[in-house]
């Protein structure tokens, strides 16, 4: 078994050298490291590109992530726009047959931030049936509305997905986040 985790961008309104947040810092690496000492499972982080600029191309993700090992035995993990980076590939890739989706405050730009249009243009109703364990969804009660927008559609889109509300959680830019691990399919 195996995983991949998709990480998320800066968003717009933050100054990149002034902030302390990092897309590919925080309880991702954390998550990386228990998974690989108590559970023998590698998980990649791949470095997307344009992740620290909101300049993302779905293209250049699409090819980081092609070098990725898939299968049916990989656990596809995402934050925030990694998250929504995972529905938008496993919609496009309808071959692909994965053990199972996690995703923690996705962001599918509801709002049309990205100005290369990264969400447009995928339908995420089929993508339920390319998972051998179904889908988690992770979300906070006080997330930014625009996570909220994202995570409605998403819902609407894929009823069958298991919701987990996780009270006061933010966009879970934590250093370690252990409430994770019991939804993961081992």
């Amino acid at each position: 078994m195996n995983a991949v985790f998709c990480h998320g961008v800066l968003p717009p309104d933050l100054d990149w050298n002034k902030n302390t947040y990092s897309p590919t810092k925080g309880w991702k690496e954390w998550l990386q490291f228990v998974l690989e000492q108590e559970h023998d499972i590698v998980m990649q982080i791949p470095r997307f590109p344009h992740a620290h600029t909101f300049m993302m191309k779905y293209s250049e993700w699409e090819d980081v992530m092609n070098s990725q090992k898939i299968n049916s035995d990989t656990i596809l993990m995402g934050h925030s726009a990694g998250a929504g980076f995972i529905l938008k590939y496993m919609a496009l890739h309808p071959e692909l047959k994965v053990k199972q989706i996690l995703l923690v405050a996705p962001w599918i730009d509801t709002g049309g931030a990205n100005p290369f249009g990264f969400y447009k243009d995928f339908d995420m109703q089929n993508i339920a049936n390319q998972t051998i364990d179904g889908i988690d969804l992770l979300v906070s009660d006080n997330d930014i509305s625009e996570m909220g927008k994202s995570r409605d559609k998403i819902i609407s889109d894929i009823p069958s997905m298991r919701v987990h509300v996780f009270p006061g959680y933010g966009h879970f830019v934590l250093p370690e986040l252990p409430e994770i691990i019991p939804f993961i399919k081992f």
